[in-house]
């Protein structure tokens, strides 16, 4: 008979105890097809997390298009006459620029608060294309001059802001107006009310991307296209 000193059972050092066998294969296999499935269950929650958060994330995008539309047709539809008088001429004209790098008006709808501001949209260096940026300021009273100036120092970059088209290329601008001689209409790159006399009927930026045409057609109120003198009431 053995003796096993110092243990009075030696069945629990695990001597002869059947209780204490290892796995078999067949439960390690079971095991690992268990955990296997585990992990691909968990991939696929994963990858459908992911999915719904782009999802979510394209339809941000989207909505944010939208509501960029919404506003700068909004401006442009909100055009003012506002009229300046730099006390040299016998009538007074409205404010309105467009040249090669900019179209510049004022708008009663403005992206925040309540008062007229001074819109500009310009034309930006993006690397080695162009964004097109919304900007704007409030415009109380000013002059030809003073709005000018406020463009070539950068003051117009205080205000609001947003880009309205990103990372294209052959940007230009363009305004639909009467010619002051035959009084036709037609496109025009480059125009004044300081000399056309009148706001345009449309304005329009036309550019490249992903090598198609495109262009924004903005459309202006019909009501801010008829001249009025502001001296008859």
């Amino acid at each position: 008979m053995k003796c096993y000193r110092g243990v009075s059972n030696p069945s629990r050092m695990g001597v002869n105890n059947p209780s204490r066998r290892g796995f078999t294969l067949i439960e390690v296999v079971v095991g690992i097809a268990i955990f296997t499935s585990m992990v691909l269950l968990s991939t696929v929650a994963l990858n459908q997390a992911f999915d719904q958060y782009k999802t979510v994330m394209d339809e941000g995008v989207n909505l944010w298009k939208v509501a960029r539309s919404f506003w700068i047709h909004k401006s442009a539809s909100g055009m003012l006459y506002y009229f300046i008088d730099e006390g040299k001429r016998k009538e007074w004209y409205p404010y309105f620029v467009c040249t090669t790098d900019t179209i510049s008006y004022v708008s009663a709808s403005p992206m925040a608060d309540n008062v007229p501001v001074v819109v500009w949209i310009v034309r930006e260096k993006n690397g080695n294309n162009f964004n097109v940026v919304y900007y704007e300021l409030p415009v109380y009273v000013k002059k030809q001059e003073e709005l000018e100036k406020d463009y070539q120092n950068g003051t117009y970059k205080k205000g609001n802001s947003f880009v309205i088209i990103e990372d294209v290329s052959d940007v230009h601008f363009e305004s639909y107006v009467a010619d002051p001689l035959t009084k036709l209409w037609d496109w025009s790159r480059e125009y004044y009310g300081k000399t056309g006399g009148k706001l345009p009927k449309y304005v329009r930026v036309a550019y490249k991307k992903d090598g198609r045409y495109d262009a924004l057609m903005l459309s202006i109120s019909a009501n801010a296209t008829v001249y009025q003198n502001p001296n008859v009431i």
